[in-house]
């Protein structure tokens, strides 16, 4: 058993994400820094047996891989990062982020000569790895890399949304190049065993709404996601979709698109209860416990959020414990255990 007295259930994770009522509310997380998994197993976590450890102790059901276009702006045009002046952790590290203004591909001719990846050519050995490593009763989920964040990040922000007037028949080249490439990456992925969901995080919302018109997603975007989507379904493995931001005018098309689960209902964005209201258990709900109260706010705050997701939404199924967002090396340690602890206290199901 992890440290809360319980075992990895995949399969009950599994029931929840897809609209169902499991025996106890699984929690679910997305990027954790890795001073708090340091901090809470009291070692480092440097690979992958490790990040299976931590998960497997801190109450997760599955440890997460991520492969395809997955963050361009951070490995291959590193020159073309931003970085802060100031310092987010004990003084310890620094935060980058892509160049709003340029990318490394600028028309056509940049298109065509950008080393694009080969789904078949990529790296697949952390989930033949993942196999050796994973406790009883956990799965791999595969994070896929994103169609619309990465497009953009590869021009410049600034530069994506003047080209989208500019030259319309670039950018939807440049998409669709992308697309592809994350559809192959899924539909090698999909028929692996140890593979048990796959998850795309690709912001496309501010809390004012989305960042383009949202015919412009369901037109350009979206339809890859549901190739994606019909390989899920076929599998029979859950589908998740990641996207900050107010996402109200989009729900239909994301559940329209084969889409299982959304992460992470931002408080800041959309209320979680009127969203359940809307879509019943037609969409899986993760996340939503703030950010900002998981920094700043007292354990028993924390424990109070905490505890009106479990019994109020989770004991209804089609919702998995979580935060906003994710868990920053700003949150305390003490704050994220007091989270995860009155998750396992309230989480069977009677």
């Amino acid at each position: 058993m992890n440290m809360y007295g319980f075992e990895s259930d995949f399969e009950n994770l599994k029931t929840v994400l897809t609209g169902g009522r499991g025996h106890r509310v699984p929690n679910i997380e997305f990027v954790i820094d890795h001073e708090v998994k340091d901090g809470f197993l009291a070692r480092p976590v440097s690979t992958l047996a490790d990040e299976i450890e931590f998960r497997y102790q801190a109450g997760y059901d599955y440890a997460w891989i991520s492969i395809g276009m997955i963050d361009p702006a951070g490995t291959v045009n590193k020159e073309l990062v931003q970085e802060s002046e100031g310092k987010h952790f004990k003084g310890e590290d620094r935060r980058v982020w892509a160049d709003e203004h340029e990318g490394v591909i600028r028309d056509a001719r940049g298109l065509e000569a950008y080393p694009w990846p080969d789904a078949a050519a990529l790296d697949y050995s952390p989930f033949r790895e993942a196999e050796r490593c994973l406790k009883p009763g956990m799965k791999a989920i595969a994070i896929l890399g994103k169609v619309f964040t990465a497009a953009w990040q590869l021009t410049g922000f600034t530069r994506f949304c003047e080209l989208i007037y500019d030259d319309p028949a670039f950018v939807i080249a440049l998409v669709s190049r992308i697309g592809e490439i994350q559809v192959a990456v899924c539909e090698e992925l999909i028929g692996k065993d140890v593979v048990g969901a796959v998850w795309v995080p690709d912001d496309i919302a501010y809390h004012s709404g989305t960042m383009l018109p949202p015919g412009w997603f369901k037109e350009n975007v979206f339809p890859h996601y549901r190739r994606m989507g019909e390989m899920c379904r076929k599998a029979g493995k859950p589908f998740i979709y990641h996207s900050d931001g107010d996402l109200s005018e989009m729900i239909e098309t994301i559940i329209d698109t084969g889409f299982n689960a959304l992460h992470p209902i931002e408080p800041e964005s959309m209320d979680i209860y009127d969203l359940r209201k809307r879509v019943g258990k037609r969409l899986c709900l993760l996340g939503n416990i703030r950010v900002h109260t998981l920094s700043v706010g007292t354990p028993a705050e924390i424990r109070e959020v905490t505890r009106d997701r479990v019994l109020n939404l989770g004991r209804e199924g089609a919702y998995c414990v979580g935060s906003s967002n994710s868990i920053p090396n700003y949150v305390p340690l003490a704050n994220y255990k007091a989270m995860l602890e009155t998750s396992a206290e309230f989480a069977a199901n009677p």
